[in-house]
């Protein structure tokens, strides 16, 4: 009967999803099949089928035996759902709701619980870094590929790609940067179903992206005179980065759009499509490299100009690749200054660390052209062999941010222990191989671009003392990856700060006051000193792990949480300032009206959506300063749980009435009718008092208590909805809980009931 059923309702159907979709035996399924198929009843779709899942629809003969038997069981249907009511009926469909919503996650946390929870780490790392390093070898070729040719057209053209590099990281920081906090904003939506919503995002992106080429674009055209004469005093080099940095900078429109495009797509889960443009990218630029450089198949013979040229096609027609899943509508004028707002907010900390790398090479490249123009080439080819031999060290990074996130929040501190010891051991094996080739054949490895003995000399010098720094550079690098990931934006932030604005260029400038040869302990000595405060930062982790720094008033909901069955009426959302006593005034007003009250009851809910720790999605709002709260709040585990906790406050909201206190309700349930929002607050004198009554603190901790949950909430409330927190036009009743908590609950009960006999 299940499979009659399930065909003739889909048209076709796989023996595999009829097994998935009643908990079905394989084997019983099968011999179902071959039994039905013996006696007429189905047979091969090809058209459906894919590789070896076989497609089988109903033939004529199996229509007429279901047709029967199926209106039989429709009408025992129809029967039994009259005998049972509609209000019954609607009980048992919540039911049979959640049981299937409970029955999925525990599916997936089994499959997600068996890859980043319990398979051997080592064993997941190998299986998840082969992707992203080729799709770092992609990217890396962009980089190299132009130096190449260059390199064999002209000696000089190599010390302006040197020179133009900063700008060209900075390009890429503001393109990339911009796309983050659209990629970010569009999870975020797209997770709690409002995907009109982030289309408009995506909408936005396309004008926005414009609108930053064409102010780079004019900056840079205007400025690049200047930049290369403050680089260098060699007129041929000048005219090279005046010529290559004008083009690149001019034409970048298609890096811009391509960036936006890309993380649309990938906020949708399309992660093959901008793979492809990126391997069509450089494919382009690889092939048009020679072509337009030396003038091959009848092209004119354009130089320098020739690798831009080359460069700036290959980003647009990766950009038209991605155009056309990528491009959305743009949305009404209005919205853009809420929306552009919101994707700078999450896209502005990208954007800083990214552009801290531009920074640190640019003032390195000044402190070499004090030397020579050949100390500033063979920095410049130093960073065309990082792409190489970093591919395996950027994998890494990548690789152990789910890991070490599902780990944390999952409170199993111990195999986020192993995960980073892994990923460390992994990544000192395979930059040793780094280390053997600077110390071994640097003179080689240069020649491979220049034939400038001084450059050779110079760089064979710095590559021996670059060399030893890679080792240090595996945790260095992976130490601000690991923080990330269990959300500690502070540290993360910190230790790139400390490399890249602290340590380089002030150490670079110091070494050189003692010449050219001193100047290379630069790179060791900071990797050096980056490890070692990496390391303070972990023992400081270790020592205090986030499952033994929850406040110890807090008290956690069961796992099992359900969402309770309701009547249709009103949803009530409660905003508060700390210690106005919210949740007390909530759950009196629940119980008043006789309806299901959601507070801690609803991290719990969020923690079985997204297999997150329920302290880790309650204190969300708490974890990071005023100042790198964005930054903070843009990870991946933390959009994470944003978008789960979205997802059950839009489920909670559709069961019927309730009370939700906190978590931005008002704004996630801005589109739902029946919502009454609320706002409570109270004399900050009134509020200390109450915290220091409820919770046992002295009064400087009370303080300290009331002024720190309120900026964190409405930081919180502002990255979540662009809006500010506790502002009256937000609300549709603002109360002064000071009147006691009974006369607040009666306030609000006495509105809700004006409300409903309107």
């Amino acid at each position: 009967m299940l499979v009659l059923y399930t065909i003739r309702e889909k048209g076709f159907c796989t023996q595999k999803q009829i097994c998935d979709s009643y908990l079905l035996p394989r084997q019983t399924m099968n011999n179902v099949i071959t039994v039905m198929r013996e006696n007429g009843l189905l047979e091969l779709s090809p058209e459906n089928s894919v590789g070896r899942e076989k497609a089988f629809v109903l033939t004529g003969k199996g229509k007429e035996y279901a047709m029967p038997l199926l209106e039989s069981m429709n009408r025992f249907e129809e029967q039994a759902v009259a005998l049972l009511g509609d209000e019954k009926l609607a009980a048992l469909t919540s039911l049979m709701l959640e049981y299937d919503q409970a029955l999925g996650q525990a599916m997936q946390d089994v499959e997600t619980s068996q890859i980043f929870g319990t398979e051997k780490i080592s064993k997941v790392l190998l299986k998840m870094a082969p992707p992203v390093m080729l799709a770092q070898l992609i990217q890396a070729l962009y980089n190299i590929v132009d130096s190449l040719f260059v390199g064999r057209y002209a000696e000089s053209g190599l010390t302006a790609l040197s020179i133009i590099y900063p700008i060209q990281l900075l390009m890429i920081a503001l393109a990339v940067g911009t796309g983050v906090g659209i990629n970010t904003v569009m999870a975020a939506r797209l997770g709690t179903g409002q995907k009109d919503e982030a289309d408009e995002y995506a909408g936005v992106g396309t004008p926005l992206a414009v609108a930053m080429w064409f102010v780079f674009a004019l900056a840079c055209w205007l400025i690049m005179p200047a930049y290369a004469r403050m680089s260098t005093s060699s007129e041929a080099v000048i005219q090279d980065v005046v010529t290559y940095g004008r083009i690149v900078c001019v034409f970048s429109f298609g890096l811009f759009l391509e960036s936006i495009w890309t993380k649309v797509l990938q906020a949708t889960g399309d992660m093959k499509t901008p793979m492809f443009a990126q391997i069509i990218g450089a494919v382009t630029n690889i092939v048009l490299d020679p072509l337009l450089i030396f003038g091959m198949l009848g092209l004119p013979e354009m130089g320098f100009a020739g690798a831009a040229i080359a460069t700036v096609a290959g980003q647009i027609v990766a950009a038209l690749v991605v155009m056309g899943k990528g491009l959305r509508k743009s949305p009404a004028l209005k919205k853009y200054a809420a929306h552009i707002k919101t994707i700078f907010r999450l896209g502005v900390p990208n954007m800083l660390m990214q552009s801290a790398y531009t920074f640190y090479i640019l003032g390195l490249n000044l402190i070499l052209a004090g030397f020579s123009d050949q100390a500033v080439t063979a920095l410049g080819l130093y960073y065309k062999w990082q792409t190489f031999f970093f591919i395996p060290l950027g994998a890494m990074q990548t690789c152990i941010v789910p890991i070490v996130s599902f780990n944390y929040a999952a409170h199993n501190i111990d195999r986020c222990r192993k995960t980073l010891t892994t990923s460390v051991l992994f990544g000192l094996a395979l930059m040793a191989v780094g280390t053997l080739c600077f110390e071994a054949i640097p003179g080689p490895m240069l020649r491979v671009f220049t034939k400038d003995m001084l450059v050779v000399s110079i760089g064979t010098h710095g590559f021996r003392f670059i060399g030893v720094s890679f080792l240090g550079m595996v945790t260095a690098l992976i130490f601000p990856v690991f923080f990330q990931a269990v959300g500690f934006g502070l540290k993360s932030s910190l230790l790139t700060v400390i490399r890249t604005v602290c340590l380089f260029v002030p150490l670079g400038w110091l070494f050189s006051r003692f010449g050219l040869e001193w100047f290379w302990l630069t790179f060791p000595v900071t990797e050096l000193v980056t490890t070692l405060v990496g390391f303070v930062f972990y023992r400081q982790f270790l020592a205090a792990p986030y499952r033994e720094t929850t406040r110890k008033h807090k008290h956690i909901e069961h796992k099992d949480a359900v969402i309770q069955p309701s009547k249709p009426g009103v949803i009530i959302t409660i905003a508060r300032e700390h210690g106005s006593s919210g949740k007390q005034i909530g759950k009196l007003v629940a119980e008043k009206l006789g309806i299901p009250f959601y507070y801690k009851k609803m991290t719990a809910l969020a923690a079985q959506e997204s297999g997150l720790a329920q302290e880790f999605i309650s204190d969300i709002n708490q974890n990071a300063p005023k100042m790198l709260h964005d930054l903070y709040l843009s990870t991946t585990v933390v959009q994470h749980a944003i978008a789960a906790q979205h997802k059950v406050i839009e489920r909670i909201a559709e069961n019927a009435s309730c009370v939700i206190v906190g978590r931005a309700a008002d704004h996630v349930l801005r589109d739902h009718k029946d919502v009454v929002r609320v706002f409570i607050y109270a004399p900050e004198e009134y509020r200390i008092g109450r915290v220091m009554e409820v919770y046992g603190d002295t009064r400087e901790e009370a303080e300290h208590n009331v002024r720190r949950s309120d900026t964190a909430r409405a930081a919180y409330y502002r990255s979540i909805s662009g809006r500010d927190w506790g502002n009256r036009s937000n609300y549709d009743l603002m109360v002064d809980s000071s009147i006691g908590i009974k006369d607040t609950a009666d306030v609000i009960c006495r509105y809700i009931a004006s409300k409903r006999s309107k």
